[in-house]
C-alpha cells in the first residue's frame, strides 16, 4: 500500500494541474484536442481506440492525389536512394504510409474505377474502355448509374466536388465526373503542370465550403512527353532510342503483338537490350522527379491556404510500369509487382506524424478507411474494408486480388496472401507462385516445388472469381487494336 501512495499523489496532482489550466486559460482560447496533451497520450499508446477518429470534426475536406504510373520502388517510401521524391517523402513524414499496397488492376481505367467504387474490376464492370457486343462490334464502357461511388456520397453529403485530371483513362464520360461541380479532362495524357493551376484556382474560389478535390496527372506515364531538353541531359546512352511518346506507343504495341498464343507475355526480348531498358528507366525517373516537384507545389499551397488543418489528404499511384523486368515495357498486360505494387498514404488532420504499415492492403480499401475515420457511411456491398482497426493496433489480414483483361490481349487473375502470390492465366490455366519475401523480383516460380500451397491459393482465387462472376469463356473476344484510344 505504501508503494502505491506516491503514484496516487502524482495522479491527483496531475488532475489538479489540468483543472487549474482549464480555469485559468484566456477567454476564447481553444483547447488543443488533437495535439499537445492528446498527442502525448497517443505517443504512449494509451488511446489507441481513438486514433484517427475525425467523426466529431466539422467541415472536413477530402483531397485525393493520384500520381499515375508511379512505381513504388521509384520513391523514397519504397526505399529508393535516387532522391527522386523529396516532397513525397516529406508528405510521408506526416502520414500513414502503406508499404504493401496492391492495386486492383495494372492500368489506369479499371484501377481508378476500383478506387472510386471500392469494388473489383469484374464487379464494377469497367475492365476496358471498350466492351464486346458481338464478334467484332464494340462500344464504349461507362460505370453503371446503379453503382454508387464514394464521390457520389460526398456530393450527397454536401461536398462541392472538383476534378482536375490528365483525361484519357479518367475522363468524365467514363463515370468519373458524375455530379462534380467542375471536372477538367480536356487534355489527353496531361500532367499536373496543366491540372494543378486550375485545381488551385478552384480551391481559392471555394474556400469556406466543404470540398472534395481529385487531382490527377500522367506526369510519370509513358504517354506524357518529357521535354526534349530534359531527355538530352541524360548521359551514358549510345543506343537508338529517343524516349518520346511516339516511340513508347510503338514499343507497347510491338510487345503486345508478340502475344500469339495463350500464356504468351507481351515481349520485347531481342528488340531491346539492358542498355535500352536502362535508358527508358532514366527517362521515367526524370518524369518522376518532375511529378514530385509539382506535388510539393500543391502541398505547399494547401498549407499556405490553411487547408491542411481540416483536410484528409490521400496520395496514391494507380499502377506502376515495366522496364523489361519480365520482357516488356509499359503496363496493363501482366500482374507482376513492378505494375501492382503502388504508393498509398493518408494524412489525417491532427495526426501529422509518420505511421508505417507493413501489412498487405488494397487500393479498394482507401475510401472505406477515409469514410470510417470521418464517421460517414459509404456505399454498401463493397469489396474494400476500413483499415482503421489495423491502424489502431488490431490484427487485420486481407487477401489482395488483381486482374487484367487489357484490351482483350491477356486475361489474368492474381491472389496475394501475405508474402505469397499466385498468378493464374485464364486462357491456358498456367500458374505462377512467388514468395515475395525471398524473391521480390518474381524470378523464381515455385508452383512445381510447392504444389500444396499452389493448389490452395488457386482454389481461393477461383472462389473469388466465382464471387465476382468471372467466367474465362467470356473473355475470348477480339483484341482491341487501335492505339489512339488507350
Amino acid at each position: 500500500m505504501k508503494r502505491t501512495a506516491p503514484l496516487f499523489v502524482l495522479v491527483v496532482l496531475a488532475n489538479v494541474l489540468v483543472i487549474a489550466w482549464l480555469l485559468l486559460r484566456q477567454p476564447g482560447e481553444e483547447v488543443d484536442t488533437t495535439g499537445g496533451l492528446s498527442s502525448a497520450l497517443l505517443a504512449d499508446n494509451t488511446m489507441e481506440a481513438a486514433r484517427y477518429d475525425l467523426s466529431d470534426r466539422e467541415n472536413l475536406n477530402v483531397v485525393l492525389v493520384s500520381m499515375d504510373a508511379l512505381r513504388y520502388d521509384a520513391t523514397g517510401l519504397g526505399g529508393s536512394s535516387a532522391g527522386l521524391t523529396p516532397n513525397m517523402d516529406a508528405f510521408a513524414d506526416e502520414a500513414v504510409v502503406f508499404h504493401n499496397a496492391v492495386t486492383a488492376a495494372p492500368w489506369t481505367h479499371p484501377s481508378h474505377k476500383s478506387v472510386w467504387t471500392a469494388r473489383w474490376p469484374s464487379v464494377h464492370g469497367v475492365t476496358n474502355k471498350l466492351k464486346l457486343l458481338a464478334q467484332d462490334q464494340m462500344v464504349e464502357t461507362s460505370l453503371s448509374p446503379g453503382i454508387q461511388t464514394y464521390p457520389d456520397v460526398l456530393i450527397q453529403e454536401g461536398f462541392v466536388a472538383g476534378g482536375f485530371t490528365g483525361g484519357a483513362g479518367v475522363q468524365g464520360r467514363y463515370g468519373f465526373g458524375r455530379g462534380f461541380d467542375t471536372y477538367l479532362d480536356d487534355r489527353y495524357f496531361g500532367g499536373t503542370d496543366y491540372s494543378l493551376p486550375a485545381a488551385l484556382e478552384w480551391l481559392g474560389n471555394h474556400r469556406g465550403e466543404r470540398i472534395f478535390l481529385f487531382l490527377h496527372g500522367y506526369d510519370a506515364h509513358g504517354q506524357f512527353d518529357l521535354a526534349e531538353g530534359a531527355r538530352g541531359s541524360l548521359e551514358g546512352y549510345a543506343g537508338s532510342l529517343d524516349g518520346t511518346i511516339d516511340e513508347q506507343a510503338r514499343l507497347r504495341e510491338q510487345g503486345l503483338d508478340a502475344i500469339e498464343n495463350p500464356g504468351d507475355l507481351a515481349s520485347l526480348e531481342g528488340v531491346l537490350d539492358a542498355a535500352d531498358a536502362a535508358f527508358l528507366r532514366q527517362v521515367y525517373d526524370q518524369k518522376v522527379r518532375q511529378a514530385d516537384e509539382r506535388l510539393g507545389q500543391f502541398m505547399g499551397q494547401l498549407r499556405s491556404m490553411g487547408l491542411l488543418d481540416n483536410t484528409v489528404v490521400a496520395l496514391i499511384s494507380d499502377h506502376g510500369d515495366e522496364f523489361m523486368e519480365h520482357g516488356g515495357v509499359d503496363h496493363g498486360a501482366t500482374l507482376y509487382e513492378e505494375q501492382l505494387h503502388v504508393v498509398m498514404a493518408i494524412r489525417f488532420p491532427g495526426y501529422a506524424r509518420r505511421h508505417d504499415v507493413q501489412e498487405v492492403v488494397r487500393t479498394v480499401d482507401l475510401f472505406p478507411t477515409i469514410f470510417d475515420s470521418m464517421g460517414v457511411a459509404g456505399p454498401t456491398g463493397v469489396d474494400g474494408v476500413s483499415l482503421l482497426p489495423l491502424l489502431r493496433g488490431q490484427k487485420l489480414e486481407v487477401d489482395a486480388f488483381a486482374e487484367t483483361d487489357y484490351r482483350l490481349f491477356v486475361h489474368q487473375r492474381m491472389i496475394r496472401q501475405g508474402n505469397h502470390k499466385l498468378i493464374l492465366d485464364l486462357l491456358d490455366g498456367g500458374r505462377e507462385l512467388y514468395d515475395l519475401s525471398a524473391d521480390p523480383g518474381e524470378k523464381k516460380d515455385l508452383s512445381s516445388q510447392d504444389p500444396r500451397r499452389t493448389y490452395e491459393m488457386e482454389q481461393a482465387l477461383r472462389r473469388w472469381m466465382e464471387a465476382t462472376r468471372t467466367n474465362p469463356q467470356d473473355y475470348l473476344g477480339v483484341k482491341q487494336k487501335p492505339i489512339e484510344i488507350f
